[in-house]
């Protein structure tokens, strides 16, 4: 009887429009693959106008494997690519306030707002790297998130993807963990600057 009942006040309240939850951000206006991100879904041409870009630490929560690389990894990997990203954002412009802020903090109400997760931190095989090549052993780091209005308003979503497949002797695993994250980080930043300044994002 209870869940009859909730069911019901569910349905008044969505008729009148109110919502329990977010509700989809709809179909983007432009996506945008193999450019600057591995993909880009757009739902705004351009972002709103300001100085001021904030990124939330990336949550590593989500990431299959347990190396030792890898648990690194989860503890430092977020650092490493807002610190990359707000360095390389700096120098291209058009934004000069970039930081990073805590989950649970509340941005700036003119700042955008890029969060996200890691979607994997694969060290590879080293072995393979140095024995076999060819792509073999190679490393993978992938992101997957968001840049949103200081409100919570959707502007856009990405993917992005970093491999690491050679080195010497194949490379040392964690170093190409971390060389792969802070590129994306600085991916990231290219993106927006370039999205900022309404260049090409292709």
């Amino acid at each position: 009887m209870r869940n009859v009942a909730g069911i019901a006040i569910v349905a008044i309240l969505a008729s009148i429009g109110w919502e329990t939850a977010p509700s989809a951000q709809g179909k983007p206006i432009r996506t945008v693959k193999d450019g600057v991100l591995d993909q880009i879904k757009l739902y705004v041409e351009k972002p709103p106008s300001t100085v001021r870009a904030i990124m939330k630490p990336f949550s590593g929560e989500g990431v299959e494997g347990d190396s030792e690389e890898t648990k690194k990894m989860k503890v430092d990997g977020p650092g490493m690519l807002a610190e990359r990203f707000a360095l390389k954002l700096k120098e291209l412009g058009p934004f000069t306030d970039v930081s990073s802020l805590s989950s649970d903090a509340s941005p700036a109400a003119d700042a955008l707002v890029v969060e996200g997760k890691f979607t994997e931190m694969d060290p590879g095989s080293r072995t393979k790297r140095y024995l076999v090549g060819f792509g073999a052993g190679k490393s993978g780091v992938s992101v997957e998130g968001s840049v949103t209005a200081a409100d919570g308003k959707v502007l856009a979503q990405f993917e992005q993807r970093h491999i690491g497949v050679m080195g010497v002797a194949g490379g040392n695993s964690l170093d190409k963990l971390q060389s792969d994250t802070r590129q994306i980080g600085e991916d990231l930043a290219k993106f927006l600057s370039a999205w900022a300044k309404g260049q090409k994002l292709n």
